[in-house]
């Protein structure tokens, strides 16, 4: 009949290694910074929170330079229009609203990508 005990070696890989991923591990005597340790599933969930708030700095910037080039388009359009002839008030205000769109856009880009600084920031890492 077969031995079914386990090699204590590998329970205590298995071990070291569980409690190193969930941050149980004792690092006994921490005189540096380099002694201190994070699980790795903080380490893992802070690179997912990075990668998301990658991703939502680039939508951002995405968002930017899509209200930028539809301002854009307004303006020139609003502006032939004004050129044509006598300003009408829908031309005017089309105008109006692109320059204002042209202003805001780079304001909420900017606040977006400081609120997801600031998330990552304070992201806990214990």
């Amino acid at each position: 009949m077969a031995d079914d005990a386990v090699n204590p070696q590998i329970v205590d890989a298995v071990t070291t290694s569980t409690e190193f991923a969930l941050g149980f591990a004792d690092l006994g005597t921490q005189s540096t910074v380099a002694d201190t340790r994070i699980s790795a599933g903080v380490a893992i969930s802070y690179d997912k929170a990075a990668q998301a708030a990658a991703i939502s700095v680039q939508d951002a910037a995405d968002y930017q330079r899509n209200m930028l080039s539809i301002s854009t388009a307004v303006q020139g359009k609003a502006m032939a229009m004004i050129l044509a002839g006598t300003p009408t008030e829908g031309a005017l205000v089309a105008y109006a609203l692109g320059l204002v769109s042209s202003f805001a856009a780079p304001i909420a880009a900017a606040v977006a990508a400081e609120s997801v600084t600031l998330s990552l920031k304070t992201f806990p890492r214990a």
